[in-house]
């Protein structure tokens, strides 16, 4: 049942992990491609709209013709299209990819998976959208409702960010109201910038706001999961931290050579799992996870993220080669109850294992 339940965990953190979301101007790639998107989101559309086309344009940023060799698709009901001649350093090239639209009302979120040469792997392009068979009100899609302003959701994802780099994702709002308003924003986490065109929605309209997380401004001290909000300041009145945009920042190895990567700190773990058994509510677990730093490199842990409350972890300091370090486990099961699967997140030094998921278990009575 464990072995069970953590596969079924880890299928979906490889889900998020390839599925992340990167927009905006800052994409470029192992200093060779740069992309102006690599997410579309078509919005809400309707199935008698029939299907939809979007295009992604890449430039070379290098000093050489860079060639796109495939585009594979994660559904038949979107069909890619692309450059097939060499693209030159300076210049442009195009993905085109249309979304069938007739399978039905629901919200989809498709994976394009681009194979450039010479990039070490893939970029992972996504379109998404939502699909009606019939209409529904403003107030109906984007119900979180800030007076006049509406989102459709409190929390938004912009994916994994490494360190010294910028990404964005653009959130679709509304404005439910019959006259025109005026939104600003403020009160931003450092690191965030909020951005709209015009300033104005007009009524009963949609609107394209881009929040861009940047890692250098957040003065390169973010690791792991890290939580950006601001506030909303519509004609006149401020509407607090209307909305919050997750960020996993990780390290970035784009300077190392493929050698130095193999020769990166390499942590082995005795196990990626504790048991705990079954305890009363409000009983204090503890337990250990013992690493072992196989590689050339010290071995250093920058953050360890829980994905449920009443958990902590002590972690060990440097590791360095041949040596071993104890991430010491300290459960608070205070409001608890059930089988618990809490599963820490480490961030490391580590170039092939810069994210690492470890599991703790246990059964609340």
């Amino acid at each position: 049942m464990l072995k069970h339940l953590i596969y079924t965990v880890l299928a979906v953190l490889c889900l998020m992990t390839s599925a992340s979301v990167r927009t905006g101007a800052q994409n470029v790639f192992e200093d060779k491609v740069s992309f102006d998107k690599t997410v579309h989101d078509f919005g809400d559309i309707m199935l008698s709209d029939g299907p939809q086309k979007c295009t992604f344009t890449l430039k070379n940023v290098s000093g050489a013709p860079v060639v796109i060799h495939r585009v594979t698709t994660s559904c038949g009901c979107t069909e890619p299209s692309w450059t097939q001649e060499p693209i030159r350093p300076g210049e442009t090239g195009e993905i085109s990819v249309v979304f069938s639209n007739d399978q039905g009302p629901y919200p989809f979120n498709k994976t394009v998976t681009v194979y450039i040469a010479g990039l070490s792997k893939p970029v992972i392009l996504k379109v998404k959208g939502v699909a009606h068979d019939k209409q529904k009100t403003l107030s109906e899609l984007f119900p979180i409702s800030y007076g006049p302003l509406g989102f459709r959701e409190k929390v938004v994802s912009a994916g994994q960010i490494e360190q010294g780099l910028a990404r964005s994702v653009e959130v679709e709002v509304a404005n439910t109201s019959g006259r025109k308003i005026e939104v600003r924003f403020t009160d931003m986490t450092p690191g965030l910038t909020v951005s709209m065109a015009g300033g104005v929605i007009p009524p009963r309209s949609k609107a394209r706001i881009v929040c861009m997380i940047d890692t250098r401004a957040a003065g390169g001290e973010k690791w792991g999961k890290e939580p950006f909000s601001f506030s909303a300041v519509v004609d006149g009145k401020t509407y607090p931290c209307v909305l919050t945009v997750e960020a996993l920042i990780k390290e970035n190895f784009s300077s190392l050579t493929q050698e130095q990567k193999r020769a990166g700190a390499l942590p082995q773990f005795e196990s990626s799992s504790l048991e705990l058994g079954t305890v009363r509510e409000g009983s204090v677990l503890t337990g250990q996870f013992e690493v072992k730093n196989i590689g050339k490199d010290s071995f250093n842990i920058y953050k360890a993220d829980a994905s449920e409350p009443g958990l902590t972890v002590t972690l060990p300091g440097p590791v360095s080669f041949g040596s071993t370090g104890t991430l010491d486990v300290r459960v608070d099961t205070s409001g608890q109850s059930g089988e618990i699967l809490n599963i820490i997140t480490l961030i490391t030094n580590s170039p092939t294992r810069p994210i690492i998921n470890l599991f703790v278990v246990y059964n609340v009575e």
